[in-house]
């Protein structure tokens, strides 16, 4: 995907009074675009069908609407080999950019997909040369977390705030941070990132937060701050 030419286009939507949205984006190229968007003050949202998604649909809309998001929805399937060969069958009806996460269960796995498209699924789909039928699947049940803490730390450098966001230490997140596993608005973060309000930190295998506001400091000189913590 151009970061360019889709953030020109959903650009001239909104310019044009009009809703629009992208298919579902890796992390990286969502929080990037995200980014360029509130930068440039359009209203947007982003979803990927419950807390913590890896995959996101982005959502723009003209300020004379309150909020407009994507509609979303969701298939169970109880026989599938893994996640790969899923994905892989869901593709011979589906683009690419109508599929989200797909998600393990204990007897099967759901995957998340752009509403409007379901219509193009036919009755059963074609895993491992088999096909298998499927049943609508509740987003609500999907597993993930949200939640908005305030934290007391050092600075607002990346591991710093990692730390205290997913309860590890700041050692064992400045190692994923070495090993570019953290990202701040689609960018690879580096030992020395520091994070400004409205930040997306996105950390693979771990979540994702947002810095919400810095609510000042402390009387050793620590900062306050918000963060929406997101747990997949």
């Amino acid at each position: 995907m151009n970061i360019r030419e889709t953030f020109d286009d959903l650009r001239n939507s909104v310019k044009a009074g009009r809703v629009n949205h992208t298919g579902f984006l890796e992390p990286d190229l969502a929080a990037e675009l995200v980014a360029k968007l509130r930068q440039a003050d359009i209203s947007v949202t982003v979803s990927g069908g419950y807390p913590g998604a890896k995959r996101r649909v982005v959502t723009v809309f003209p300020d004379t609407i309150p909020e407009a998001t994507t509609p979303l929805s969701a298939i169970y399937i109880a026989e599938a080999p893994d996640e790969a060969t899923l994905n892989a069958g869901l593709r011979r009806q589906l683009e690419p950019g109508d599929i989200g996460d797909i998600i393990r269960h204990q007897d099967g796995y759901s995957a998340v997909i752009l509403a409007k498209e379901s219509s193009k699924l036919k009755t059963s789909i074609n895993v491992a040369g088999h096909e298998r039928s499927y049943e609508p699947f509740k987003l609500g049940l999907l597993a993930g977390s949200r939640k908005r803490v305030q934290v007391i730390v050092p600075s607002l450098r990346v591991d710093a705030l990692g730390a205290k966001a997913f309860n590890v230490s700041r050692s064992y997140f400045a190692k994923g941070i070495a090993a570019g596993n953290v990202t701040i608005n689609g960018k690879r973060a580096d030992k020395s990132s520091s994070s400004e309000v409205g930040d997306e930190i996105y950390a693979q295998g771990i979540g994702r937060m947002y810095l919400n506001s810095v609510q000042g400091e402390t009387r050793k000189g620590n900062l306050k701050v918000l963060l929406d913590v997101e747990k997949a």
